[in-house]
């Protein structure tokens, strides 16, 4: 883990520390030999289910007149089973650790104490680690394209897209076909073919989950980077080293993120559609699916912003004050918690840690990037150099009473 590597001279040595810990966290958590292993574990516990389903049949008493159980079967299909289970289990053992290491290494260049090593000179043409954040590079001439840390040897964020579209269609082809075999006249031929398919559904769901995690995860870091672009660039602008980024708009709350959403709705569909039950109530009740988590998540914000905007009162907002990432900037540190900030005659002032801190007028109001869930981030750049990182979901009220105060809003 970071935590437990200590600090070397300069931040150019900890990126390159870094870069080769996360390519060995990622080549583990999200190889293609684990997608391989998945598949051989699948086939072996399905011929497993596949063998003993006949005899199960016989024993509960659906075989044919006179028909009795294979004892060996009964034997083979259990042990195969088992015995590729006992192997995946081993197999996936440090798989948790593995998780939680890529995401501790791809995070571990945002470490205040990491940013505030001293800077080492750039050796030849492989890319410069000072460009890699833009803390580090807010004095550059121009930002790098592409900030944040980059995994030798590791695996591209492609192989996980491929995951978290292939294994949800997998899960559906197996579900269709489970619910195919209900409609055979003989019990024998439904569990026959439908308990091979059980070891497919309930690996794709788990592996489905796994995937739409990954991509959760890499989804929250690049937001990460997208506000640490806007509030640098914000800091670049104040001094007149940039120009403005321009606000992003508020339906990008509502991206591909909800595409598992939209699969719980087809799926849906394409079992009404495959028992010819397609009626007006199925396309009802497919379009619900999509609709509900989409009004759960944007009642979400809506709760959020009524709670900022009554905390705060006729003249104020709630806000929630954050522990920031980077190293301080000026003399001006609030503690992290609960908080109120109000218009004054002659700027703002911030209640929280049970202190006011002034927030006078010249000082800027930076808004980081949209996200799907979490409530927008925010900082303060005051006149002193010091930043105050803050959260809140009522945007709108935040910005119109900044810009009523003369905060200038980036």
């Amino acid at each position: 883990m970071p935590e437990d590597v200590p600090l070397p001279a300069t931040f150019g040595d900890w990126y390159d520390a870094a870069a080769t810990n996360l390519g060995v966290a990622e080549k583990r958590d999200s190889g293609a030999r684990r997608m391989l292993a998945g598949a051989v574990m699948v086939a072996g516990v399905s011929a497993g289910a596949g063998i003993v389903g006949g005899p199960l049949t016989v024993l509960s008493g659906y075989g044919a007149p006179g028909e009795r159980a294979d004892v060996a079967s009964l034997v083979v299909g259990p042990v195969l089973a088992v015995g590729v289970l006992a192997w995946w289990f081993w197999y996936r053992r440090d798989w948790v650790r593995a998780r939680r290491l890529r995401h501790a290494w791809s995070r571990s260049i945002r470490d205040p104490r990491v940013l505030a090593l001293p800077a080492r000179p750039h050796r030849g043409q492989a890319p410069d680690p000072e460009e890699q954040h833009d803390f580090r590079a807010r004095e550059r001439a121009a930002f790098a394209p592409y900030p944040g840390l980059r995994g030798v040897g590791g695996v591209s964020g492609g192989l996980d897209a491929v995951r978290a579209v292939l294994y949800p269609v997998l899960f559906l082809a197996g579900l269709v076909g489970i619910l195919a075999t209900l409609g055979s006249d003989s019990v024998d031929g439904q569990v026959s073919r439908a308990l091979p398919l059980v070891p497919l559904v309930v690996a794709t769901v788990c592996a489905t989950v796994r995937a739409w995690r990954r991509v959760a995860d890499s989804s929250a870091l690049v937001a990460l980077q997208a506000d640490d672009r806007r509030r640098w660039t914000a800091w670049r602008v104040v001094r007149g080293l940039d120009e403005p980024t321009p606000m992003t708009p508020w339906y990008r709350r509502l991206n591909w993120a909800m595409l598992p959403v939209a699969l719980g709705a087809v799926a849906i569909l394409v079992f009404r559609i495959g028992a010819g039950e397609m009626t007006g109530q199925a396309v009802v009740f497919g379009l619900a699916i999509c609709v509900v988590p989409v009004a759960v998540v944007a009642g979400s914000f809506l709760v959020r912003s009524r709670a900022a905007r009554s905390q705060g009162g006729p003249d104020g907002v709630g806000v929630h004050v954050t522990a920031d990432d980077v190293p301080p900037l000026g003399p001006v540190a609030v503690a992290p918690g609960q908080g109120v900030l109000r218009a004054v005659a002659d700027g703002m002032v911030l209640d929280a840690g049970g202190s006011a801190v002034p927030v006078p007028a010249g000082s800027a109001l930076v808004s980081g990037d949209p996200h799907v869930f979490a409530s927008r981030r925010h900082w303060l750049l005051l006149p002193d150099g010091s930043q105050v990182p803050l959260t809140c979901a009522a945007v709108g009220r935040l910005r119109e009473l900044a810009e009523g105060a003369g905060l200038r809003t980036l």
